[in-house]
């Protein structure tokens, strides 16, 4: 008996271990991208693995496109549900969108981004469309955020072709 329960008190142990061991932080696992001069939708100080995996609010895409006239505008239009327990406001300083390369594109607070209504209510959805400004042709993921005071609480996945 007393071999039993030592022989899975090792296997226990050397379990917890190893799982141990191949987990790394995650200020040692990504690098921060790193923003060019003249880019200044670009914040090289967030890094992508901060953003949770859930969050209380989500997204449905129904409008995803680039705009080729002038400067390329990233063109977002999607449906907020909000599963929090509180009121949202609705705001284009709160949404960025990650590049799948990292780099975080603010919104284009001088662009004409829309909330409706502009107050999100708890268990409640509003549509909305926010713009970004790329700098180069882009296709392939797009991870839209929203932030709260510094946390992400909301996040979805589209994709540009």
């Amino acid at each position: 008996m007393r071999a039993i329960v030592l022989g899975l008190t090792v296997a226990l142990l050397a379990a917890a271990c190893s799982q141990k061991q191949s987990t790394q932080p995650a200020s040692q696992s990504a690098q921060a991208p790193v923003s060019t001069p003249g880019e200044s939708t670009l914040r090289a100080t967030a890094r992508p693995n901060a953003i949770p995996n859930k969050t209380p609010v989500t997204f449905d895409f129904f409008d995803i496109a680039v705009t080729t006239s002038g400067a390329r505008l990233l063109r977002l239009g999607f449906t907020i549900h909000n599963g929090t327990n509180a009121s949202l406001l609705c705001d284009a300083s709160e949404f960025s969108a990650m590049l799948s390369n990292g780099q975080l594109l603010d919104a284009d607070t001088s662009a004409a981004d829309t909330c409706d209504p502009d107050t999100i209510d708890a268990g409640a959805s509003a549509k909305a469309t926010m713009f970004f400004n790329l700098k180069s042709a882009y296709t392939g993921p797009v991870t839209l955020l929203m932030t709260v005071n510094n946390k992400v609480i909301g996040r979805g996945l589209a994709t540009v072709r």
